[in-house]
């Protein structure tokens, strides 16, 4: 017996399904397409018995193109790095898409450049009809990722791309908070008594690093402190050597800051190293903050002041939002904007 009235409801779409069966939304889709054989006889029965109380009807041009998909979706990744992979950021990231991609029986083909890169090739997949969607992690100039971002808009495939600030509602986007939460640990420093506050980053521009100074400079300005551009330093790659090597520069010019952010739990790792090299103590003489909470974070001596982003969590949504666009689905909103968390320990 139907147990659900649709009058005065929008159409019945597969996530409903999905929902009233207590399936995934793949698992819906194997039904449609009778794969049968990928699920026990009740589960069957249970989606199709959903179907039936919701007055679903699968939408049968959508299924068409579903036939000719091939099951794989690209991660895109625009970096300079040679040990790109490495980063824990990234690898969360990628970690949450697979995890998605696994349930709903997508392959991941995983494409690199570097952003100065003279021949491109990184939509190659793309161009030659390879994959289904795309995910898109994108450093360098503006001017060069809104260009990836262009191209990605003319090619006939849902995309997702991470951490950029677009207003474009044609283009699905996950990020997370970051002004926001720069502005606020920056406010941390500063009600600890800090006013000479540095800035260390990497050399390449990263969307996350741009929103992380803009909400620095957002505090100072706040404060009425003055900006200090000695005391920011973009001049390393995202290993922890270079947050010591900038570090090191800071604490050795004639005016030293109080309090070093970082742009990342990486570079902190160096910055703290270079201080107390210097024979300084963190944080009586230099307090050192980071972004990210990656694991070793609250490992460090002394444990770091950082931001917590939910890069795993990201990866997922991003992925959810890239399988239910491939499905037909209205998705709730194009853009999916995570709040961080800033997580204060004794290194500040």
């Amino acid at each position: 017996m139907p147990t659900h009235s649709n009058a005065g409801r929008q159409r019945p779409t597969l996530r409903h399904v999905a929902a009233e069966a207590d399936v995934s939304i793949q698992t819906v889709s194997n039904v449609l397409r009778r794969r049968f054989d990928l699920m026990r006889p009740e589960t069957r029965e249970r989606v199709e018995q959903a179907m039936a109380d919701l007055g679903y009807h699968p939408n049968v041009t959508a299924r068409g193109l579903r036939s000719r998909r091939t099951g794989t979706f690209a991660f895109l990744v625009l970096d300079e790095a040679p040990s790109f992979l490495a980063d824990p950021l990234t690898d969360l990231l990628i970690a949450g898409v697979a995890d998605v991609a696994r349930d709903s029986d997508y392959e991941i083909l995983l494409k690199a450049e570097r952003p100065l890169a003279t021949e491109r090739r990184m939509l190659r997949p793309l161009l030659e009809g390879r994959v289904d969607g795309a995910f898109a992690l994108l450093s360098g100039e503006p001017a060069l990722r809104y260009g990836y971002v262009d191209q990605l808009k003319t090619l006939d495939m849902p995309f997702v791309v991470f951490d950029e600030v677009i207003e474009d509602s044609d283009v699905l986007v996950v990020r997370t908070d970051e002004r926001v939460t720069a502005r606020q640990l920056t406010e941390h420093l500063i009600a600890r008594g800090h006013e000479a506050i540095g800035f260390v980053a990497a050399r390449l521009p990263w969307p996350v690093i741009e929103q992380r100074h803009l909400g620095y400079r957002d505090a100072l300005a706040a404060a009425g402190l003055p900006e200090r551009p000695e005391l920011e330093v973009f001049d390393a790659t995202w290993q922890a050597s270079g947050g010591e090597a900038m570090a090191e520069r800071l604490l050795s010019a004639s005016t030293r800051p109080t309090a070093i952010i970082c742009g990342s739990d990486v570079l902190a790792i160096g910055a703290i190293h270079a201080v107390k090299t210097a024979g300084l103590r963190v944080p009586d003489d230099v307090a050192v903050a980071g972004f990210d909470d990656f694991e070793f974070s609250r490992f460090a001596d002394p444990p770091l002041t950082t931001v917590r982003v939910a890069a795993y969590e990201m990866g997922r949504i991003a992925a959810d939002m890239l399988v239910r666009a491939l499905a037909g689905e209205q998705l709730d909103a194009p853009h999916a904007v995570l709040t961080n968390e800033l997580i204060v320990r004794n290194s500040t």
